[in-house]
């Protein structure tokens, strides 16, 4: 065995270089621990501003690694096609050496499911840069749908229509939009949509797409120039591929310490896992939960080397922070199970809160690079104290 503990970290975003700072920089671990993270991308990209980046807000969403990442941890640019659980390797497409571990965080992330070659998405650097193009390219007054009407599809939609007011656009929605929201903040959010003209379709499925226009489960077609998909999501399917227990949708499933049962060497964070719903039925994907289950992972290690028994995860929410173009934005005040909270701040004051919360997300990764152990989180509903919750 090894002088020290090699940890693999399979992923840079979020989860996986909130792990990677916070072992990285244990001091508990000097001398200890070799991380190393694997990433497809020298970059680290800043997800929750793609959408800005597709409509042209913004130029780029690319974050230099060395800015974010804790220089005691190496960086491998490459893609884990298999992991081999037996003998604790990673092995790569382009036919490298495996990599050896004696511990691994899988978090490789997620994708939006159904865009196709023929449709649009705002999930990676790839897809908001083609979107941006295909945007620019259209002509005055074609349609762009947006499909979906969770938070990525609400803020894909109004930055569109913000920053190309020339353009149509709709966003379709399976249920209603924002009717997850309070009363008030439903309320602002259709006003704002509205105003900016957007054409809001609720409680229509799309089942199909072709040339031109989408096909509704009510069997009525919508004339589309530009389909951008940001209703459900995809997951690598490396865990499948490597005989590691996954859910329906190729999530990695965990026990309540983010570790794999029978794999107690390997943890998972982020979107690519599953976690019991006795902590994590109320969880959303979310940079929010990404980096506390990163955290929580790397603590989980640090108590496995240190011989301590494993803590189970516990994250809760405080608000839901949505953008609405660069002028406008909502924030929704919740409960710890994210449950709507009766306040809700929208116009410029919800996107001054909106761009302060996007800028904390890098933030709080750099503090801790500076110093192991500084990012804390509030916890979920089970730790959340009944009257306090009443009186917030």
């Amino acid at each position: 065995m090894s002088a020290y503990q090699r940890v693999v970290i399979l992923g840079a975003g979020y989860a996986g270089v909130m792990a990677a700072n916070r072992l990285a920089g244990s001091k508990s671990l000097v001398g200890q621990v070799q991380v190393t993270v694997v990433n497809p991308h020298a970059e680290f990209i800043d997800r929750i501003r793609l959408h800005e980046v597709a409509a042209g807000s913004r130029k780029s969403a690319a974050v230099p690694m060395a800015s974010l990442l804790n220089p005691a941890a190496a960086v491998v640019v490459g893609t884990a096609t298999r992991i081999d659980p037996h003998a604790r390797l990673v092995q790569f497409a382009d036919g490298r050496e495996p990599l050896a571990y004696d511990l691994l965080v899988y978090a490789v992330g997620s994708a939006t499911a159904g865009a196709g070659s023929e449709g649009y998405g705002v999930q990676s650097a790839q897809e908001a840069a083609r979107l941006r193009i295909r945007l620019e390219q259209l002509d005055a007054r074609a349609v762009v749908t947006v499909v979906g009407g969770g938070l990525t599809g609400i803020e894909t939609a109004s930055e569109i229509a913000e920053r190309h007011p020339r353009l149509r656009v709709r966003l379709v929605s399976k249920g209603g939009i924002g009717a997850d929201l309070s009363t008030s903040g439903q309320r602002e959010l259709q006003r704002k949509l509205r105003a900016l003209g957007v054409e809001l379709v609720e409680n229509t499925e799309v089942e199909n797409s072709g040339e031109g226009q989408l096909t509704t489960s009510s069997g009525a077609r919508l004339e589309s120039d530009c389909t951008v998909w940001t209703a459900g999501f995809s997951t690598p399917d490396l865990a499948r591929a490597s005989g590691l227990p996954v859910d329906p949708d190729g999530r990695l499933l965990v026990d309540e310490t983010l570790s794999v049962p029978e794999f107690p060497e390997i943890f998972g964070a982020g979107d690519a896992v599953r976690a019991p719903d006795s902590v994590a039925a109320h969880l959303r994907m979310a940079c929010a939960v990404a980096m506390p289950m990163g955290a929580h992972a790397a603590n989980n290690i640090i108590a496995r080397l240190e011989q301590h028994a494993p803590q189970a995860f516990s994250n809760g929410f405080m608000a839901r922070c949505i953008s609405l173009g660069r002028t406008a934005g909502l924030i929704q005040f919740v409960h710890a199970d994210d449950r709507p909270r009766p306040l809700a701040i929208g116009g410029r004051p919800g996107a001054f809160l909106k761009e302060q919360v996007c800028r904390l997300a890098l933030r709080w990764m750099r503090d801790e690079l500076r110093h192991s152990g500084s990012y804390s989180w509030p916890k979920g509903p089970r730790a959340e104290q009944p009257a306090l919750a009443e009186a917030l």
